[in-house]
């Protein structure tokens, strides 16, 4: 009797010890198919945003956008050394200054080109940049050069005739770049901007990333996310 009750139970204990296997290898299976398939979507994703970012390659933060208006003076030497055909414009402001109004648009380029995976992270569907993301400050003229009548109380329909025309208007924004120049810099010096131009570029990564796309990415950029450089000539 006792020999077929320790007979039973080493059967016993061996089925245990092949169920207990089993077991560990059915589990073993199934956690690395699932992390294998976790890794594996995971990958898709970054592919996924890095490919949208090379097909885009520059972005402009809409909304992010400033219209300004910078002034600028030139004194009497600088009008000197001007052109001869500007003279119906220059001999009116003979030993004068002469100031000028130029309406200025900034805009804010997200620089996308050259993002890799290791410069991205993406964890439950939600975007964060490893480091800093290059942001070209863009000003430009927008609309007309005005010459202010307020300089020298001078207000002749010769100053309006010469500065309607093309050629003076591309002419004075040559001579004005100095100023946009500058209103680039003071743009970037508003902190508050900055901020705003972090939260534009939230909703304009997502609205990029997110179009024709069944899974939604949520992206987080912060100021200190963003590497803000003036792209305008001095």
């Amino acid at each position: 009797m006792k020999t077929v009750g320790k007979f039973f139970a080493k059967k016993l204990a061996s089925l245990l010890v092949l169920l207990l296997v089993l077991g560990i290898g059915i589990f073993w299976f199934r956690r690395n198919s699932i992390l294998a398939w976790f890794q594996g979507t995971h990958k898709v994703q970054y592919e996924f945003v890095i490919k949208k970012f090379e097909a885009e390659s520059k972005l402009v933060v809409a909304g992010a956008e400033v219209d300004t208006t910078a002034n600028h003076t030139f004194d009497n030497n600088n009008l000197q050394e001007w052109p001869d055909w500007t003279e119906p414009i220059t001999k009116l402001f003979v030993g004068r200054e002469m100031s000028v109004e130029i309406p200025v648009q900034t805009e804010f380029k997200l620089v996308l080109e050259g993002i890799s995976q290791s410069d991205v992270q993406i964890q439950n569907n939600n975007l964060t940049f490893k480091k800093p993301v290059l942001v070209e400050v863009d000003s430009q003229q927008h609309g007309e050069i005005k010459i202010s009548n307020n300089s020298n109380g001078l207000l002749d329909k010769a100053v309006d005739v010469f500065t309607s025309g093309l050629k003076a208007q591309e002419f004075l924004n040559e001579k004005s770049q100095e100023a946009i120049y500058k209103t680039s810099e003071k743009v970037l010096n508003d902190a508050e901007r900055q901020e705003k131009v972090a939260a534009f570029a939230e909703t304009a990564l997502e609205n990029l990333l997110n179009l024709n796309s069944e899974e939604k990415l949520e992206v987080e950029i912060e100021v200190a996310d963003l590497n803000f450089q003036i792209v305008d000539k001095k």
